[in-house]
């Protein structure tokens, strides 16, 4: 399998990742200094004792709310189990027909496949997320939901749907008399996920199952290499490899 990353993209969402991160511990910080100091340097006085409140409040907001953005960030392009990272190794051992292209404009994680594209939406939370009548649930304490790093679970169908739209949409505008299969996949990237799914209009795999999925129940009929190679061209993709190179 061929792997393309866009470094460029890739290097300046850790910028803003680390941005965030430091920039949310620079807001509490402000916030402490004005508790500690405020009163010292005569901000806290009688008659504005309640914009003083007001404005610790705010500067306690701001660093929560730009930490949670940060850690979100911080766990899609700085974390050691980054989602990328992730699904390299769950797909290591696919043939060079493969191509994994991230973060590459069209959506973050995408498979080109002989059969046709493979977009993924990743999750990394841990523990039993459950998928039922069309709606996600996870058990997790308020304390962790509230103050965990975790990015929140949302609804990975729906942002699959986005993301298959974007990438449908590319295809119709430079592939308009070819129609290429395009599927989604959620995958959960945390070893300690347990899913309890069913009835879910995509797949819902743990990334240690995805490649055994891609090459049993999930493998798609091979496209003639005639289209193939137009629809690699499209996403950006690496050209076919040639046969007597395919299997490595």
């Amino acid at each position: 399998m061929k792997i393309v990353v866009d470094e460029k993209r890739f290097k300046r969402m850790a910028l803003v990742s680390r941005a965030l991160l430091f920039g949310s511990i620079g807001v509490l910080l402000l916030a402490l200094a004005l508790t500690l100091f405020g009163p010292q340097l005569g901000l806290l006085r009688p008659d504005n004792a309640g914009l003083f409140f007001a404005l610790y409040t705010v500067l306690l907001l701001a660093g929560f709310i730009i930490s949670r953005i940060g850690f979100h960030f911080g766990k899609r392009y700085l974390s050691p189990n980054r989602p990328d990272l992730v699904l390299r190794d769950s797909l290591k051992g696919l043939d060079r027909k493969y191509a994994l292209l991230l973060f590459k404009g069209l959506t973050d994680y995408l498979l080109v496949e002989p059969g046709g594209l493979t977009v993924f939406v990743v999750r990394g939370q841990d523990g039993k997320v459950t998928y039922r009548e069309g709606k996600w649930k996870r058990r997790e304490s308020f304390l962790r939901y509230w103050f965990g790093r975790d990015e929140p679970l949302g609804d990975p169908i729906e942002d699959l749907k986005e993301e298959l739209g974007r990438v449908s949409k590319v295809l119709s505008d430079k592939l308009p008399d070819l129609k290429v299969p395009v599927r989604g996949i959620v995958v959960f990237s945390h070893p300690k996920a347990a899913l309890d799914v069913e009835a879910a209009p995509f797949p819902i795999l743990r990334a240690e199952d995805l490649k055994d999925y891609l090459r049993g129940e999930g493998r798609m009929k091979d496209l003639p290499n005639s289209i193939q190679r137009r629809m690699r061209e499209a996403v950006g993709a690496p050209e076919l490899p040639r046969p007597e190179a395919a299997g490595g």
